[in-house]
């Protein structure tokens, strides 16, 4: 962490030596900065959106982060919560996949829970909502995330992961203004993995076949032709290859224009096209303000036959109704649609695309082992991954309604009661159809796969509200006090069937499939029910106070315990307002910040403290019936997980030009949910109780510059936040839980990062020298060329005892970079991002990159420099090819997470007015925007190191995409 702050500090001082050597401006602009720099309200006085409430920012007593929409208006993103990605200090987002209309992982300050949700609540115009998914980014105006315990812990049960807040664009009076925005781009795969070519793989196949072939028998040698091994098997057609013995015989083709070398990655993703339209209108009176809009989106995938669409629509009206009477309402309705075949993750299309031999017979070729095509008999029976995509019926329609009204009464001047409603409705649909692709053996439709599944989520949240604020002199207070019921009911219901007449219709046809593979139908409920309160008290801007409590029911837990209060307090100190500095022209901001308290979780499955029933079967007078039995052991105890953190908070501006902010925070959980093992004589194996303990300590950084201010522009923001992770405390015996791919490759353990990486060490390749010296530790078997491992326990022994401990998934730091430069009309914006140390772990790596797999599927390209002998060790890493470690699961295939990238640059030009109201239009921009431009890492194993699960594994995620694009937007 040191060598992470002295770089800081580097920054720091680049900086503020940038902002030393522009010239002091003269004359009249000299006195304007001078006036501008005694403004000492113009930043604390932003409005910042807080739970249940604004807050001006210099009152602010908790850490609360800011995004504008501003800083994303520009760029190419489909969803609201791409928008938080570097641009706050202790914010975390990861893209785990590349696939379009998926959500990003957001984390905010660290992990703290193992079985439990680790989201934040997501808040939308003041409604709790389950995601974003229904807001278009155009129609945002601003998030804030609120971080600490002081700030979140009005959401109580659900703030322990911190909160976003999403603010839309509201009405405003007078005449209607129309913004037309719109972008279309093209992207580009921005990674591909290296796998073998053809020429590679002929090399790795021609080697293992030959070592079978001389240990076949005495006699035989790697130099013998094809002819002499179709002999040795008595196959006296030598040209007809469907014959050849493919285990002892090397096809004589290779390396010929007989067969077809392919390239399976550039058949399998393309360019793909991003577009978005949008169109709003806002405007109104004194008593009615509205805000209209309607957005398309449509982003083709990178992989054939995939992608994602969505139509927005978002009515937002506001009525006076009197002096004292105020009501709105907020529709925003949205359809999306996803489609194609299952790319990423274990065993599905991108994982046998690279699989894929890069060889076929010329008259197959991308269709190999698809429709009337054999495959090619030196390859695997995986079937074309380009057929698969371009036949398979995946489609997922979703549709969902995101609707509140409001209204409100000023009792008094100083007293306002707000009632307020809201539903989420989500429909969600999903047809399936996978055709028989096989028609050499089967005839069509015979072992064809129809599916089809329906979801309704509703959710109901209804909330009233009254506030009293007063100002007495010197002192204002501001009071709340609320009550709130959220109901959520789903339902499922999944079929899928195999076996039709035909493949003509690719649809879910249950009457006329040969068989039913499932038939299920599920419903769940659960109920939420709160009450909370909260005072602020600020005396002469100076002195801030501000304390909370809120106390909430949740169904989800044991009846002992349904109840769980959380409290939380904080308080500020505006230094600069005091006497000694109030007049200070240089100082615009010196704040101390402090805040304390415990938030809870609730977010795990419905009914896990309660005993549930499965189908089963009895026997009655000798034959077998339908019936229940127990499934699950009650815990009537099961409560709330609980966090408790402490903030420390310090803010600093200078000349308005430079402002800084430091937290330090410690968080606790306690009574984590947790799935825990019991003893067998209980009928169970496992049960949820609360148990454990998990601590996240860090410091964030946030620092923003206005580097020059005349004709040319030049603004900096910065932000680092380093987390570090500790379990505490796991239960009565602190027995360690395995995790990760198999309960194998993680570990979480008492003192230790959460899911630390629990690996064999792999440190080079055996030689024969180690082999004959026994006082190198090896595995059993182990023979010259198979991996090296370290002896961690000094037994002289490889085996499971020697698994330990390296590394975890959890990041040094992360950090977000931007300038802003404009120049008359013109402006440029270069924003890069990244993070310093956690590992990843490349399942999908080691699914094509270890030993003893066979020639019949392709490898990653580093087997090219591969054991082979003694006098050729290769890269001293790679064993060799028919080595007998392959079902250990080691260090090979961990890498550092460390990554620098440029995620994104745009340049923009604002056309001047006269031009613009030639148009008769009030403004018009363009702009060219490249997203994920550049990308500096060490993964190897994959296509992206931020693409793992919460546990650092990454099977095979679905590729990010470079973007080019150009945009238009004007008013009008």
């Amino acid at each position: 962490m040191k060598k992470s702050i002295v770089t800081l500090g580097i920054l720091l001082s680049t900086t503020s030596f940038i902002f030393a050597q522009e010239k002091q401006p003269t004359g009249t602009t000299k006195n304007q900065d001078t006036i501008q720099s005694n403004n000492k309200t113009k930043d604390i006085e932003e409005v910042v959106i807080i739970a249940y409430g604004t807050q001006k920012r210099g009152e602010v007593t908790g850490s609360v982060g800011r995004v504008s929409a501003e800083s994303f208006k520009d760029r190419p993103i489909s969803r609201v919560d791409q928008a938080l990605t570097g641009q706050i200090a202790g914010v975390k987002t990861r893209a785990t996949s590349g696939k379009p209309g998926e959500p990003l992982e957001i984390r905010v300050r660290g992990t703290a829970s193992i079985s439990a949700s680790n989201s934040p609540v997501y808040v939308v115009d003041g409604m709790v909502v389950d995601d974003m998914a229904n807001v278009s980014p155009d129609d945002v105006q601003s998030i804030e995330v609120l971080k600490d315990a002081a700030s979140t812990a009005m959401y109580g049960s659900r703030g322990s992961n911190g909160v976003v807040i999403v603010t839309t664009k509201k009405g405003m009076t007078g005449k209607p203004s129309f913004t037309f925005s719109q972008y279309y781009g093209v992207q580009t795969i921005e990674k591909k993995l290296d796998v073998m070519n053809s020429s590679e793989w002929i090399d790795y196949a021609t080697e293992s076949i030959n070592k079978r072939w001389v240990a076949l028998a005495p006699g035989n040698s790697a130099s013998d032709s094809y002819e002499v091994r179709a002999k040795y098997f008595n196959l006296a057609n030598t040209t007809n290859y469907n014959l050849a013995n493919v285990n002892y015989m090397i096809d004589p083709r290779w390396g010929t224009n007989q067969v077809a070398n392919i390239d399976w990655q550039d058949a399998f993703y393309r360019p793909a096209s991003i577009q978005n339209y949008q169109l709003s209108v806002r405007g109104g009176n004194k008593n009615v303000k509205y805000a209209i809009s309607a957005a398309y989106f449509d982003q083709e995938g990178l992989a054939l036959n995939t992608g994602f669409n969505r139509f927005n629509l978002s009515a937002v009206v506001d009525v006076n109704i009197s002096d004292k009477w105020k009501a709105g309402i907020a529709l925003r309705p949205s359809y999306s649609q996803s489609y194609g075949a299952a790319v990423d993750g274990k065993d599905n299309e991108a994982h046998k695309m690279l699989s894929m031999v890069p060889i076929a017979e010329l008259s197959a070729g991308l269709y190999t082992n698809f429709w009337k095509n054999d495959r090619y008999r030196w390859a695997s029976s995986s079937q074309s991954p380009i057929g698969v995509l371009e036949n398979t019926t995946n489609n997922t329609n979703e549709f969902r309604l995101l609707s509140s009204l409001y209204m409100s009464y000023d009792i008094l001047p100083s007293l306002n009661l707000k009632i307020s409603g809201g539903a989420t409705n989500n429909f969600n649909l999903n047809n399936g159809y996978t055709p028989t692709f096989n028609l050499v053996t089967n005839i069509p439709g015979q072992v064809s796969i129809a599916s089809r599944r329906t979801v309704n989520y509703n959710r109901y949240l209804g909330e009233a509200l009254l506030s009293y604020k007063k100002t007495f002199g010197d002192h204002s207070v501001n009071v709340i006090a609320g009550y709130s019921a959220e109901n959520y009911r789903t339902t499922s219901q999944y079929n899928r069937n195999r076996g039709f007449p035909n493949d003509d219709l690719k649809t879910f046809n249950f009457t006329q499939s040969a068989s039913v593979l499932n038939s299920e139908y599920t419903a769940s409920e659960w109920m939420l029910v709160s009450m909370f309160g909260r005072v602020n008290y600020d005396y002469k801007k100076k002195y801030m106070l501000s304390a909370s409590i809120r106390r909430d029911g949740s169904s989800r837990f044991g009846w002992n315990n349904l109840w769980g209060t959380f409290a939380a307090f904080g308080g500020a100190w505006k230094i600069d307002e005091e006497e000694f500095l109030k007049d200070s022209s240089w100082l615009t901001n010196l704040k101390l910040r402090y805040s304390w308290g415990e938030n809870g979780n609730n977010s795990i499955g419905d009914y896990r403290a309660f005993g549930t029933l499965a189908g089963g079967n009895y026997s009655f007078g000798g034959n077998l019936s339908n019936g229940l039995i127990p499934n699950t052991i009650p815990n009537p105890d099961l409560t709330w997980e609980k966090t408790r953190s402490s903030d420390f908070g310090f803010e600093l501006g200078l000349f308005n030009r430079i402002d800084f902010t430091a937290d330090y925070y410690i968080k606790k959980t306690n009574d984590l949910l947790l799935q825990q093992p019991i003893p067998y004589v209980t009928g169970y194996n496992i049960m949820w109780k609360n148990v454990g303990s998990v601590q996240n300590k860090g410091l964030e950084l946030d620092l923003t510059t206005k580097n020059l201010t005349g004709a040319f522009k030049w603004n900096t923001s910065a932000n680092i936040a380093f987390n570090n992770n500790k379990v505490l405390q796991l239960g009565t015996d602190n027995a360690p839980i395995y995790t990760g791919f198999s309960n194998t490759t993680n570990i979480i353990q008492v003192g230790e990062e959460l899911n630390s990486f629990y690996l064999y060490e792999a440190i080079g390749v055996l030689s024969s020298a180690d082999i004959a010296n026994t006082g190198i530790a090896k595995t059993n078997g182990a023979i010259a060329g198979d991996v090296k491992y370290k002896d961690a326990n000094g037994d002289g022994i490889i085996n499971e005892n020697d698994r330990h401990i390296i590394g975890s998934p959890t990041p040094d730091y992360y950090w977000g970079f931007t300038n802003t430069f404009s120049y008359k009309g013109f402006d440029l914006s270069v924003f890069f991002q990244g993070q310093k140390g956690g590992y990843s772990y490349a399942l999908l790596g080691r699914a094509i990159d270890r030993p003893g797999m066979g020639t019949t599927t392709n490898v990653m390209g580093n087997w090219a420099n591969r054991w082979r002998s003694d006098a050729e060790p290769g890269d001293g890493r790679t064993p060799r090819l028919d080595g007998t470690t392959g079902s250990l699961l080691d260090t090979r295939w961990l890498y550092d997470a460390t990554y620098i990238q440029l995620k994104n640059v745009t340049l923009g030009y604002n056309f001047e007015q006269d031009l613009v109201n030639k148009l008769k239009i009030s403004n018009l921009r363009v702009y060219v925007s490249l997203e994920n431009v550049w990308r500096k890492d060490h993964y190897y194993g994959g296509y992206n190191p931020e693409s793992v699960q919460s546990d650092g594994t990454d099977y095979g995620a679905y590729p990010n995409a470079k973007v080019y694009m150009m945009g238009l937007n004007f008013n009008f």
